[in-house]
């Protein structure tokens, strides 16, 4: 299974795209799998592949994304780095800065 996933996402890139969007693409793939995928975009984005990337998962956007935009019910709340997430927020990690924007801290409304 981590193999076809894998193979099917290597596919995506024998065009030589300019432009990729990908959805969810780690769900389901084991930590070696994940890790692989991750290499392979960041080796992409280095040679100037940009990358739309939708992920619920924080350390993911962390690692991958240069500029990221956190949405609370269908729009941006926040536009930026997950740096200046973090400050804006003032919180001290993304994950956490990530819940105080988009209103899913415990206790938010």
């Amino acid at each position: 299974k981590r193999r076809a996933a894998e193979a099917f996402f290597v596919l995506a890139f024998i065009p030589d795209p300019q432009l990729v969007f990908l959805d969810e693409l780690t769900t389901g793939l084991d930590v070696k799998a994940r890790r692989n995928v991750w290499n392979i975009l960041s080796e992409r984005k280095e040679k100037g592949l940009t990358i739309f990337l939708t992920s619920h998962f924080m350390d993911e956007a962390e690692a991958l994304c240069d500029e990221i935009c956190i949405l609370k019910k269908g729009k941006a709340a926040f536009y930026g780095t997950t740096t200046q997430a973090k400050e804006q927020s003032g919180r001290m990690n993304f994950e956490d800065a990530y819940l105080y924007f988009s209103g899913e801290e415990a206790g938010a409304e």
